[in-house]
């Protein structure tokens, strides 16, 4: 009888955990507006510097996340990896924190960049599973681990009725500085470019 005791508040101690989870996702994603207000379909110009290099470059893309993103009018995820480009951008619109098929689950609270933060395991709609944790006391996205790499956000900016990190320093395997990348505009679109092509070459 005890066993059966113990594991049913085992069981309702998880559905708590689950619930609590969504809750805090659903709190994040009301500060920034609510689900209405989330970035979809975009277009920005961001400059990065490449850790070793002099130089910064500008470049202008338009994304529509979890899979396309266009430097121009090239694409730059392959149809192979689809997602493997775009999952960490998709996490900085905060958009996965909403969809379906996402499952969420806590993490330790812990600190980043001196400040208190919240974390969460998103896994189901991005797969392998990503830690990304949050400012407890401004909801923003401080940070994402994912694929043993880590990436740093800082300085938000409120865009058409939501607001996204403008910087991000990403860290590799290594732990090392691979790059760093500073948003210096950024326009919602109501849908793709038709000029662009789709995958394969024909328009959209």
């Amino acid at each position: 009888m005890r066993l059966k005791f113990i594991f049913i508040t085992a069981l309702l101690h998880t559905s708590l955990l689950g619930q609590d989870a969504a809750a805090l996702a659903q709190k994040i994603v009301a500060s920034h507006g609510g689900p209405s207000a989330l970035l979809h379909t975009f277009t920005f110009t961001e400059i990065y510097r490449i850790a070793g290099r002099e130089k910064s470059v500008e470049r202008t893309s338009t994304l529509q996340p979890p899979h396309l993103w266009y430097v121009g009018k090239t694409e730059r995820v392959s149809e192979e990896n689809k997602g493997g480009v775009c999952h960490d951008v998709w996490m900085w619109t905060l958009a996965p924190l909403i969809d379906p098929a996402t499952k969420l689950e806590f993490l330790p609270d812990t600190t980043v960049d001196g400040k208190s933060a919240h974390g969460l395991k998103v896994s189901g709609s991005i797969k392998p599973a990503m830690n990304v944790f949050f400012d407890a006391a401004t909801d923003d996205l401080l940070k994402i681990e994912w694929k043993g790499e880590q990436f740093f956000f800082s300085a938000p900016m409120l865009v058409d009725g939501t607001r996204v990190p403008s910087q991000c320093v990403l860290l590799g395997k290594n732990g090392k500085e691979r790059m760093r990348t500073e948003l210096k505009k950024i326009e919602r679109l109501a849908a793709l470019p038709s000029a662009l092509p789709k995958p394969g070459g024909a328009k959209l």
